[in-house]
């Protein structure tokens, strides 16, 4: 299908995969080719997270339009996912994923345009779970302040550049307004179930963090009940 459109002359080269898209490096940038079955108001979505979160400097990289509506161009990142480097021996994983969850969540919100988890948590899920994750998130939206949420903060969202310049932030498109407590919770429910043996080492890590934000067991725990249900979804997209 690439060497049909006529971005492409056969000489990209894949460098990440994913369920709804694939991402190749061709001729100085990252293309992210999305699957002919996704939805384009997601794409469409995304590019204005991304807009979004450029505004705060977060995150440098820049979207581009292409003849193709379901090709994006992207800034490319010189370097290796933050993964790679822990599975090569790196031993600062969970320093860096804990220092860029506090970047991410001290970024100024004024004038931020981007969604609040409230507003899109229910979308997809049954009746039944919305009735049990909105009032939580009502909860613990009035208990604590919001913040700009990742909400997908992991080891593979992290870039470090070979030339060693401070690690990148990826994959935007599940950002919120929110708690800080469902950013924890996220990667908390995304690490059980791709790494539980690895659970007790990241709560240490972001646990003097969480109680900063005046984060109680019960508040995680509510929380992490929020993100499975959302992440349950999801896996059924």
């Amino acid at each position: 299908m690439l060497n049909d459109n006529k971005i492409f002359d056969g000489t990209q080269t894949v460098i990440g995969h994913g369920a709804q898209a694939d991402v190749y490096s061709y001729r100085g940038y990252a293309y992210k080719v999305y699957r002919p079955t996704y939805n384009p108001e997601w794409i469409k979505f995304e590019k204005a997270q991304q807009s979004a979160v450029n505004e705060t400097g977060l995150c440098d990289i820049r979207y581009y339009d292409t003849d193709d509506l379901y090709i994006v161009k992207m800034d490319l990142i010189e370097g290796e996912t933050l993964e790679k480097k822990i599975l090569a021996g790196y031993e600062g994983g969970f320093d860096i994923l804990a220092g860029m969850f506090r970047k991410v969540h001290n970024a100024k919100l004024d004038g931020v345009k981007m969604p609040r988890l409230f507003e899109t948590a229910g979308f997809g899920v049954s009746e039944e779970n919305r009735q049990k994750i909105l009032p939580v998130i009502g909860r613990l939206s009035e208990k604590m302040d919001s913040c700009i949420c990742h909400l997908d903060l992991h080891f593979l969202n992290i870039m470090m550049p070979f030339d060693g310049s401070d690690p990148v932030i990826i994959d935007w498109i599940n950002a919120r307004i929110a708690p800080a407590v469902f950013d924890y919770a996220r990667t908390y429910v995304i690490l059980r179930e791709c790494a539980p043996e690895i659970l007790g080492i990241y709560m240490d890590a972001v646990a003097s963090d969480m109680r900063s934000h005046g984060i109680t067991d019960e508040d995680f725990d509510d929380a992490v009940m929020v993100c499975q249900v959302i992440r349950d979804r999801e896996k059924k997209d």
